[in-house]
């Protein structure tokens, strides 16, 4: 077999937006700011911001940097990294939406590294406006900032994409255990923006897949959102409804994100809805593992992205979303750009 020389490979750039985690103490308050003026898609006003100062010094009171786990190498980067070898000299990068890296910095180190292509990774399956939708909309302005003209796909959301459906299908099955009598919650930070956002629907849209996988009844996975201050409720429940509504004798709550954003990890949450499951009359609490793709989960969406054009793609392959939800970055029933067709 011919040996590629590496002056003539492509060189891809993998961004991976990520919401970010405080590394000290003194960022804690910032970074709570910084997550809480997400909720506005301009420059909030002086009582808006008054209000979000207020806030996040209320949040930052639960904030425990001794529950962060911290790793020098993260596997989802070296995964994706080592899946990908085959498509052309890879490099993945990690730029946080709330903390460091920035992604002005990070857009800086994209450009020395002179990409001929660059695919941007949402923060979660899921869009949401002030998740997915602010990835998208930072690192547009970051790479302007940093003069990254190179060909760029951008994944708004994946939620129903095969490689996703298996790791949940199999998280489901584990948490749901053998006698199948259960409830599954899925639980993502809710942080929708109003007029049309499609966290609700996309996160109805799974649970009708997995039930439908899982050969469940109706309405054993449900679907809630961790409330977070200042954010459109978008149609959802919120994760203490949701619990005190479970009418199973076993309930298990699925995390659809890596962290929570509000608190170090998912398991600080775990003595307090235990406590409302019980007073619910729920028999058996457990929280399953956060669901979050291994590196090579997540190759093929980027070899999807790196086949077509440049532009706003899907997990799906086309837009889903119903019309009515307009902070869909897509237009009006628009098919994904990387299939090459026009916008409509």
């Amino acid at each position: 077999m011919p040996v590629v020389s590496d002056s003539v490979r492509d060189r891809i750039a993998i961004i991976m937006m990520q919401p970010g985690q405080p590394a000290a103490d003194s960022l804690v308050l910032p970074y709570f700011q910084t997550l809480l003026t997400a909720a506005h898609r301009h420059p909030p006003s002086l009582p808006i911001r008054a209000l979000i100062a207020l806030r996040a010094r209320r949040l930052s009171r639960h904030f425990s940097l001794d529950e962060l786990t911290a790793q020098t190498v993260d596997p989802l980067i070296t995964g994706l990294e080592n899946a990908l070898w085959g498509e052309g000299i890879v490099r993945v990068f990690a730029a946080s939406l709330f903390a460091s890296p920035s992604a002005i910095a990070i857009a800086h180190d994209v450009a020395a590294f002179q990409p001929d292509r660059l695919v941007l990774l949402p923060p979660s399956p899921l869009f949401s406006g002030g998740l997915n939708g602010m990835a998208l909309q930072v690192w547009d302005r970051a790479a302007q900032a940093a003069g990254l003209g190179v060909t760029t796909s951008s994944l708004c959301c994946h939620p129903i994409d095969p490689a996703i459906l298996r790791i949940l299908s199999q998280r489901a099955s584990v948490a749901l255990g053998r006698s199948g009598t259960g409830s599954l919650l899925l639980v993502a930070p809710g942080m929708a923006w109003p007029d049309g956002d499609p966290l609700a629907w996309q996160m109805e849209r799974l649970a009708r897949e997995l039930t439908l996988l899982l050969d469940l009844p109706v309405g054993r996975i449900v679907v809630a959102r961790l409330d977070v201050p200042g954010f459109d409720e978008g149609g959802l429940q919120t994760v203490e409804q949701a619990i005190r509504r479970t009418r199973t004798p076993s309930l298990s709550v699925l995390p659809l994100t890596r962290s929570p954003l509000l608190r170090a990890n998912w398991a600080a949450y775990r003595d307090e809805w235990q406590e409302l499951a019980a007073a619910a009359g729920v028999l058996s609490f457990s929280m399953a593992q956060p669901f979050w793709s291994e590196g090579e989960d997540l190759a093929p969406l980027v070899r999807q992205a790196l086949a077509g054009r440049a532009g706003i793609c899907t997990g799906f392959g086309r837009r889903l979303c119903p019309d009515d939800r307009g902070q869909c970055p897509h237009r009006r029933m628009a098919v994904a750009a990387m299939h090459g067709q026009s916008m409509a």
